[in-house]
């Protein structure tokens, strides 16, 4: 079968991904994109549709991860792979990347490559299909958000999303491990390590992979 090309040619589209924003570039530490050059690296992500996810899941890389995920969609209809070793973040960010991943129309499937915990775990629900690799580990635990600042009606504003946001986070859970809410929210606040055949059992992955 002959694979797309990337990045995909739309020359009358004035929205045309180009440089940092193509899909499948893996995130450097500061959470920022190098400007456009040659990374062979890159290049195979791009022809395999492979994406790579570390680090902090933050708003920023969140957009970039939704880019790769609605480019690749729009490129063909072959599987995605978001391989993921993101061992925390922000909650509004792991729904903006579960959302994506649940509304693209080409299969998505997820490859935990190292630690994944927090509000990333929420990416695990929406996958069409979810694997470890035998060395990764799940952390169920608690989302944490910073609610300081503006006056105290803001703030109560806040609090109540973040209560909103904290328990459709456990709801999901519960939906795709079949467990319940209470069973979760108390593993979460433990902060509970899972090995990947725990993670199997848990009902968060599908199945443990040695070569993803």
């Amino acid at each position: 079968m002959t694979m797309p090309s990337f990045p995909p040619e739309f020359p009358d589209d004035p929205a045309r991904p180009s440089g940092p924003s193509w899909p499948g570039r893996p995130f450097p530490p500061g959470g920022s994109l190098a400007p456009d050059e040659a990374d062979p690296l890159r290049d195979r992500l791009l022809e395999h549709r492979i994406i790579l996810a570390t680090g902090h899941l933050d708003g920023a890389r969140a957009a970039e991860l939704c880019a790769r995920l609605v480019t690749l969609d729009a490129a063909g209809e072959e599987p995605v792979r978001l391989h993921l070793q993101t061992p925390d973040g922000e909650l509004e960010a792991a729904f903006a990347t579960a959302d994506t991943v649940n509304e693209v129309t080409c299969p998505v499937q997820v490859v935990v490559i190292g630690q994944v915990g927090g509000p990333p775990l929420a990416v695990l629900t929406a996958a069409r299909r979810s694997e470890m690799t035998p060395h990764a580990v799940l952390r169920l635990a608690e989302p944490r958000a910073s609610l300081a600042g503006g006056g105290a009606t803001d703030v109560a504003a806040r609090e109540e999303e973040y209560r909103r946001l904290v328990d459709t986070f456990y709801i999901r859970l519960a939906e795709t491990t079949g467990r319940e809410v209470d069973e979760i929210r108390e593993d979460a606040r433990r902060d509970r390590l899972l090995t990947a055949e725990e993670a199997v059992a848990y009902g968060l992955v599908h199945a443990v992979v040695a070569r993803p």
